[in-house]
């Protein structure tokens, strides 16, 4: 009976009492005596009892289940250990003043002006850097204009402009361009069935300017209309790339290589998006689809339509900040006076967005679809959930290029595989670190692009490729 009585009453200390024991009390409890280690708002604490007292045995894990989890410590060992090491890395920073400086609200300030740097690596561009400028000026700082410039050490050079501004009472104009560089792009041929021993070089050269509006429709959903005017144009690749295209192909030369094709590309574009975070979208989804016309000047050839569709949604699991991200994305590109395409403008998998485990312009057709699982988990929060920290994720990609729908086979799609880790931010996401492994590669990047979660830069941040123009 003793025992339960002290029980009951240190429960009610730990759970029902306003002051706990080693705090101080309120005037009101304790009126002018000093609170000590032994006061409560009860009155005293009786002093430790062993009758009280309950000691519960430490005893090891059994033989048995050390056998068991033994392999599972040794293969999750290294991500421990990182996460470890990431964490001791963002301390450090976030304690010198460091970590501000990564977020994308820019770390420069002077007066409207903003600035920082930008970094990247993995992909045929190999390693680079550059930076951003960002005006923001009138009315709540709603206009603004947007210079950003990378290059790499492989010859990838990417610069753009942009400035937005509202127009009206709820839309939003967008006037921006930009040049793109790839001294090594590559070609290993058309179709599902290309080889990787046919990997050859070239240089493309593109360049495109214009104009689009955004309304939204409601909540949820929103709109986007763009006209822009593109060209693009293929060459030789330098010496140190070898064999160039027309030594591999020769005889047999993609449509378009050596030559240029202009035109303007319109645009409209609906997008739905029912999540509530930036960052770490833990449910809901995120979809957009997508119609344009490609209409060629002068005397080049190929118009086309481009249809593409993409969707993603985020299934909260059953531990805390678990989340399954899973997204489909289809993309068709169809002529309308000719049987052929030139090849610059046909899909394919570039910036580890698509078959995120094999290299840039590995695959190339009319057509890609492209199935994406991603696990994702936090494994640090520096102050509380949320907020800043890093978050790991696995994932398992599956897909193919194909010239006509019936050419989409289960024996044709090309898996693969990778982990890596998301840095966000108190201000939302802000880059990543990604491992992904095929038959064939591994590829490593480092970039500012979110997976899945659509960064709404647009024609405004120069996100804009030939064969994904978004």
């Amino acid at each position: 009976m003793r025992n339960l009585l002290c029980l009951a009453f240190a429960g009610l200390l730990l759970h029902g009492s306003p002051v706990l024991a080693g705090q101080t009390a309120p005037s009101w409890a304790i009126g002018t005596t000093a609170a000590d280690t032994t006061q409560s708002y009860w009155g005293p604490i009786p002093p430790p009892d062993p009758t009280c007292s309950v000691v519960y045995p430490i005893s090891g894990s059994h033989p048995v289940e050390r056998v068991i989890l033994a392999p599972f410590t040794i293969v999750t060992y290294p991500i421990f250990l990182t996460t470890r090491l990431l964490k001791a890395g963002l301390e450090f920073a976030d304690e010198r003043g460091i970590v501000p400086g990564l977020r994308p609200t820019l770390p420069i300030r002077i007066g409207n002006l903003s600035m920082g740097p930008a970094v990247t690596a993995g992909g045929h561009g190999g390693f680079g850097g550059g930076g951003t400028i960002l005006y923001e000026g009138g009315i709540e700082k709603q206009n603004k204009v947007i210079l950003r410039y990378v290059t790499t050490v492989k010859g990838f050079h990417r610069g753009s402009a942009g400035f937005r501004a509202p127009w009206g009472k709820r839309s939003i104009v967008e006037i921006g361009g930009g040049y793109r560089m790839e001294r090594n792009a590559r070609f290993f041929g058309i179709g599902p069935t290309s080889l990787k021993s046919d990997e050859s070089f070239f240089t493309q050269e593109q360049s495109w300017g214009g104009a689009g509006i955004r309304r939204p429709l409601g909540r949820r959903l929103a709109s986007e209309w763009k006209a822009l005017y593109t060209t693009i144009e293929t060459r030789a690749p330098r010496a140190q790339d070898k064999p160039g295209v027309a030594q591999t192909f020769a005889g047999d030369l993609p449509l378009g290589y050596g030559a240029r094709s202009r035109g303007i590309l319109y645009s409209g574009l609906l997008r739905l998006d029912t999540t509530d975070e930036t960052g770490r979208p833990t449910h809901g989804m995120i979809a957009q689809a997508q119609t344009a016309y490609f209409s060629p000047t002068g005397n080049d050839p190929g118009s086309f339509w481009r249809y593409t569709g993409e969707a993603g949604t985020f299934l909260p699991l059953f531990f805390t900040d678990r989340t399954l991200a899973l997204r489909g994305a289809v993309s068709w590109t169809g002529p309308t006076d000719t049987d052929e395409l030139i090849f610059m403008r046909l899909a394919t998998n570039h910036s580890g967005e698509t078959l995120r485990g094999f290299n840039d312009y590995r695959w190339r057709d009319r057509g890609l679809v492209d199935l994406v699982a991603e696990y994702r988990w936090p494994v640090w929060a520096l102050e509380r959930p949320h907020g800043i920290g890093v978050d790991a994720f696995a994932f398992l990609n599956s897909g193919q290029v194909f010239g006509d729908w019936d050419g989409i086979k289960a024996r044709l799609w090309r898996t693969s595989y990778g982990g890596g880790f998301r840095l966000v931010m108190a201000s939302g996401f802000s880059g990543r670190l990604e491992l992904a492994r095929s038959i064939e590669s591994t590829q490593i990047r480092l970039q500012a692009d979110q997976m899945f979660d659509f960064k709404d830069m647009g024609l405004f941040g120069g996100n804009y490729h030939v064969a994904a123009p978004n």
